[in-house]
């Protein structure tokens, strides 16, 4: 997610990759309208390390030479710094620790301190009810142009059981498996983000459902986060009932939000279900997509061209055959009118991908 917060000011949320499966699609956006991403980002937030959610972001990191990078400060310890210094010597390289160190080493090189301390200018770290990023008001101007970036997530607890799970990924011989990131997903950074007197939250993979140590409940119900309402939501953890929370919908959001979200397909695995999107429809009718699913089986193959395939050929990566945007436009300098939103690519509003479940 890439967001312009007007005023030449730009923060990036994630990475993914384009088709291809190497342009960072964040830093590919902004060069083809224009903007010096070097100068203009003002801030790039990791807010977990799942693969679907870092994969560019170490070039995005090296090529915005101006930003400040935001994780959690469990990335950020001896024992996620010594992981990533093992996975180094690995032969695998697809990988999310492996994005990570390349982040590490990017600001390493431009001589900050990874072990802990965020007193150099390109290392931040995010937790519960933290700023992240101001723009102050202009004293001169007869708008509001102030701006804020909070994060509003992970909590102390989640930090702790996020720090457990990185200890466990340590090989007991010489081998490192394959790391992979905790389900539920504790610790994932919730962002705030204000412009003016438009308030949006960001939700990112954040779940509720067997989340006793964090969670959307203790974000609602804090009395230290930043207060209004938003108008446009990114739905957390792609539109999964997971990521749901009734009060987040009553008491952060105004009513009928714009609602941004992602899918997931992995195997038989799809996310939005047709029951989430029903549901999220019937939350808000400006609900939108960035892709549709296509069928990646690989039926009509037989068992013997299966097998060929697999004997000739290191790894199988499949095409990203379904891509998309969606851009939400708001004007920050006055009052009137809402989201103009528009979709690009396979994007489209949530109601066309199931329609049975349009309101």
């Amino acid at each position: 997610m890439v967001a312009h917060v007007g005023w030449g000011d730009w923060i990036i949320v994630d990475s993914c990759v384009g088709p291809d499966g190497q342009t960072p699609v964040g830093l590919s956006y902004l060069k083809r309208i224009g903007v010096d991403a070097g100068k203009a980002v003002r801030r790039i937030v990791a807010t977990h390390w799942h693969n679907d959610h870092v994969r560019g972001l170490s070039q995005t990191v090296q090529e915005c030479a101006g930003a400040k990078f935001i994780c959690s400060n469990a990335f950020l310890t001896r024992e996620f710094i010594a992981l990533t210094d093992l996975w180094k010597r690995q032969p695998l390289a697809a990988s999310p620790v492996a994005e990570l160190t390349g982040v590490l080493d990017t600001i390493a090189q431009a001589g900050s301190v990874l072990k802990g301390s965020t007193g150099d200018s390109r290392l931040g770290l995010a937790m519960a009810n933290r700023c992240l990023w101001r723009r102050p008001q202009t004293a001169d101007d007869v708008v509001d142009n102030s701006a804020e970036l909070h994060s509003l997530s992970p909590s102390d607890a989640a930090v702790k059981i996020s720090l457990e799970s990185i200890a466990a990924l340590f090989p007991s011989g010489d081998i490192l498996t394959q790391p992979v990131p905790s389900r539920p997903n504790l610790f994932s950074v919730v962002l705030w983000l204000r412009a003016g007197t438009v308030h949006c939250l960001l939700g990112a993979d954040m779940e509720e459902q067997h989340n006793p140590h964090g969670g959307w409940k203790l974000i609602v119900e804090s009395t230290e986060r930043p207060a209004g309402e938003a108008s446009l939501f990114k739905v957390p953890h792609h539109g999964s009932v997971t990521g749901e929370c009734e009060s987040v919908w009553i008491k952060m959001l105004l009513a009928n939000p714009v609602a941004l979200l992602t899918p997931f397909q992995s195997g038989r695995v799809r996310l939005p279900t047709s029951e989430d999107a029903r549901r999220i429809c019937a939350r808000t009718p400006a609900s939108f997509i960035t892709a549709s699913f296509h069928d990646r089986s690989s039926r009509g193959r037989t068992g013997s061209v299966n097998r060929t395939i697999q004997e000739t050929v290191r790894y199988i990566r499949k095409v990203n055959d379904s891509f998309g945007h969606v851009r939400a436009r708001r004007n920050l300098t006055s009052l009137a009118g809402g989201w103009s939103v528009a979709t690009f690519g396979d994007a489209r509003a949530l109601s066309e991908l199931y329609p049975k479940h349009a309101p």
